[in-house]
């Protein structure tokens, strides 16, 4: 479900707009709204189009390194 899709990365959230990385690492300013409801700094969101309309949701996070 997520090979199609673009990974960006939300830096910051501010007065209703979102700092967030893209997948070639510049950033821009995406407002809240477009973004997966609960969406917090430090998520990965998968973006992708389908027939005109944007599709987002918010990856698991990884939980790092298990001994």
């Amino acid at each position: 479900m997520t090979e199609d899709a673009e990974h960006i990365t939300v830096l910051d959230i501010e007065d209703g707009g979102a700092l967030v990385r893209l997948l070639d690492t510049s950033e821009e300013i995406w407002s809240l709204a477009s973004l997966p409801p609960g969406v917090q700094p430090g998520d990965t969101v998968a973006v992708r189009v389908v027939d005109g309309d944007m599709e987002c949701w918010i990856l698991p996070r990884s939980r790092g390194m298990q001994a």
